[in-house]
């Protein structure tokens, strides 16, 4: 009992120390910064980013209020090595001053603008499966179960003041569509994979292009099979049995022979195309269904699953999950998933667009879809009646924009602001 004691105060010991070093640190750093803006001329103070209507302190300090437990925690595990005194620590304190600048960088949700999937006033079960935006992210696409990919100009509808948008084209399928993904280099070739599943035995739920070498694809399907293609020949070119439905897939955005795939055994796999007898990695921890995998970069992967959890996991680390984001609902839908660099966006069950940063658990930013009633609905349904919920999301590469959509077909363009 005493050693248990002696050791508990031992560590609360060198955290006191840590931290009072580290402000005094921060304090200096404050300081020389104070002073480089006071002789600063006013003509260096013109970054359109100081324009900005800056974040109150009474908004951060609620903010840190309510994520006080998950930034503790964060803290220590990235200054563990410095807390022992480890000479390899290298700039964790700089890592973990950049985490709360990150932490404070969005304020709330702005709507940019409202689009619907299908124009059919009498049919309000539209539900949106993808959204992707292309190469340059001039262009988005927007597919589901109406069987149609409609592309959207977006710069002309962010900027357009008219309530209708219309999409610069329209593509019609056979299927209900699951999935679309565009050729990384070529700006006019785009991918879909749908219920059919053509060459696949059953329904094909996903399909991604390999950002490194363009002309290889990968898709999943329900026959429990992964299979590469080539854009060159109209076959696939590899098979990889996965033993389970195969609910997404994702190339490594570094990589031409690394992916990623989620699967009906509650568990990602990872793979080198190169050697697919068997998996590099196997990611367990989830308690249901794999529905989404995506990376933030070539190291950092998360995914989400119907157990109502999304793990954030590294590919160079290990098969323990670095962190566990819980918050949102998501008990039977495919609600989207997507990613831009430190930030995760997922749709929830309760029809809401939940934001996650990477290096905390709790939901960062929220946005509720209003309920919207059909011409055969006399009474809108109570919000606790509700069964809509998000149903895809696609992020815009750097930048604060999103677009998500729900299962009534409303297609949102937000910001983070």
């Amino acid at each position: 009992m005493k050693y248990l004691k002696e050791t508990k105060l031992q560590m609360l010991q060198q955290e006191i120390s840590l931290i009072s070093n580290d402000v005094e640190t921060v304090r200096d750093k404050a300081a020389c910064l104070s002073q480089q803006f006071t002789i600063a001329p006013s003509s260096s103070l013109t970054n359109g980013e100081l324009s900005k209507e800056p974040v109150t302190d009474a908004a951060i300090r609620q903010r840190i209020d309510l994520h006080s437990n998950d930034l503790q925690d964060y803290y220590f595990s990235i200054r563990s090595k410095a807390m022992i005194g480890d000479a390899s620590d290298d700039g964790s304190l700089d890592d973990f001053t950049s985490a709360l600048s990150k932490f404070v960088k969005y304020k709330e949700f702005r709507q940019l603008a409202t689009l619907n999937y299908t124009s059919d006033m009498y049919n309000m079960y539209s539900i949106v499966s993808s959204i992707e935006f292309d190469k340059d992210s001039d262009y988005f696409a927007i597919a589901g179960v109406t069987k149609k990919i409609k592309v959207y100009d977006y710069k002309q509808v962010v900027t357009d003041v008219v309530d209708m948008h219309y999409p610069v084209t329209e593509m019609s399928c056979a299927s209900k569509i699951s999935c679309v993904a565009w050729n990384p280099y070529h700006k006019n070739e785009l991918a879909s994979s749908d219920y059919e599943g053509t060459e696949h035995e059953k329904r094909c739920w996903c399909v991604d292009f390999n950002r490194m070498n363009p002309h290889l694809m990968a898709s999943g399907s329900d026959d429990s099979k992964v299979k590469i293609w080539s854009t060159n020949t109209a076959r696939s070119v590899l098979n990889i049995e996965a033993m389970a439905n195969v609910c997404c897939v994702k190339f490594n955005p570094t990589s031409s022979y690394h992916l990623a795939f989620g699967a009906a055994d509650h568990c990602v796999h990872y793979y080198d195309i190169r050697k697919h007898s068997e998996p590099l990695l196997t990611f367990k921890g989830h308690l249901k269904a794999v529905s989404y995998a995506k990376f933030l970069n070539g190291e950092e992967m998360v995914s989400a699953s119907t157990d109502s959890q999304l793990k954030l996991w590294n590919v160079k680390k290990g098969t323990s999950a670095v962190r566990t984001f819980k918050g949102h609902i998501n008990e039977k839908n495919f609600v989207g998933l997507a990613s831009d660099s430190d930030f995760v966006a997922c749709g929830s069950e309760d029809n809401s667009l939940c934001v996650y940063y990477k290096g905390l658990t709790k939901i960062l930013h929220k946005y509720k879809f209003d309920i919207v009633r059909s011409v055969w609905q006399r009474d809108a349904p109570r919000e606790e009646d509700s069964t809509e919920f998000v149903s895809a999301v696609a992020w815009k590469p750097d930048s604060g924009v999103i677009v998500v959509a729900n299962s009534q077909g409303i297609v949102k363009v937000l910001e983070l602001v």
